[in-house]
């Protein structure tokens, strides 16, 4: 949908949940809230997977900030994973999970506060105020769409995360940018989450005071036969508050010679207007859940000025073992 500006697809239904399909219990509503501290290489996620027809809400809250590049889930800093809370009889603008994830919808499509009480004295108190209008996959499409790697709906919106957590009994400061996303469709559970054997980034990086000055999102699909080139198929970027398009992109990464991790990587972006922007990112925290990788990632853009975000790889484990050893 070029012809409409951008930002103008989602409404405020979306919002909240959509009609399930019926009976079919594979359908699934998501609800992800982020977060990152540059300065401790902390990143965190905030999940909740609700299965409305079967009346349960998975939750994920974990945080990572390991310099080794080959961290195990055993060095993540923290993680609280359940699987069958009942789900709220709330909608998604104001819940209470079991799990101690409550969400509440401030200002409708723009404004949330988040407050977690989870294990090993850690709590959040956060506010995420949208930097952008929400975004559909739909209108966010590249030169490369074909190539995408989400076939549901599904929005993403840059968030300005700011407040208090504790962690462990630690305390920290957020106040940075970091996505939200939110999507719903039929979603089996299988090895990657989608069904087939997906290889697909999900990386962004913020610059400027607090990551508001300039922002880039990207979603990438590799294919198998050359996992060192990803294709940008949806995305976007804020240019000192200006969201505007991608017309094509493409990553070129490097990886660990003898394990599953980025050295290094690099995006080249073309925006509606014909600017070409590059990154150059190095990881500096780490994270392996068993397939794929996290990385909290330092960005130099080509004037050289640093920014922060994630590199976030989605991977099939059973065609990670056919691979083998990463591609040098």
């Amino acid at each position: 949908m070029p012809d409409k500006k951008l930002g103008t697809y989602i409404q405020r239904s979306d919002m909240y949940f959509h009609p399930p399909r019926y009976r079919d219990h594979r359908w699934l509503e998501t609800n992800w809230f982020s977060f990152l501290i540059p300065e401790e290489r902390i990143r965190f996620h905030i999940r909740s997977a609700f299965r409305t027809n079967l009346g349960v809400v998975e939750t994920m809250v974990f945080g990572f900030n390991d310099t080794d590049p080959r961290a195990l889930p055993k060095n993540v800093l923290y993680v609280d994973s359940r699987h069958h809370n009942p789900i709220p009889p709330t909608n998604l603008d104001h819940y209470d999970i079991v799990s101690g994830i409550s969400v509440r919808m401030t200002k409708p499509m723009q404004e949330w506060t988040l407050r977690y009480e989870g294990l090993a004295d850690t709590h959040f108190d956060l506010n995420f105020r949208g930097m952008m209008p929400p975004v559909h996959v739909a209108e966010t499409a590249t030169e490369s769409e074909q190539e995408k790697t989400i076939h549901h709906g599904h929005l993403d919106q840059m968030m300005h995360v700011t407040g208090d957590i504790r962690v462990r009994g630690k305390d920290y400061r957020v106040d940075f940018a970091g996505p939200r996303d939110h999507s719903w469709s039929p979603r089996p559970e299988s090895s990657s989450g989608y069904g087939y054997p997906m290889s697909g980034n999900f990386d962004f990086g913020n610059f400027g005071k607090a990551g508001q000055d300039f922002s880039f999102f990207c979603l990438t699909r590799n294919d198998w036969s050359n996992l060192r080139i990803g294709h940008v198929h949806n995305g976007y970027i804020i240019d000192n508050g200006e969201l505007l398009r991608l017309k094509e992109g493409e990553g070129r990464f490097t990886y660990g010679e003898d394990a599953w991790y980025m050295k290094e990587l690099t995006y080249e972006l073309v925006d509606e207007r014909n600017r070409t922007h590059v990154f150059h990112g190095t990881p500096k925290s780490y994270y392996e859940p068993g397939s794929g990788y996290l990385h909290l990632t330092e960005w130099r853009n080509q004037d050289g000025e640093i920014g922060y975000g994630e590199t976030n790889w989605h991977a099939d484990l059973y065609e990670l073992q056919k691979v083998g050893k990463p591609p040098q």
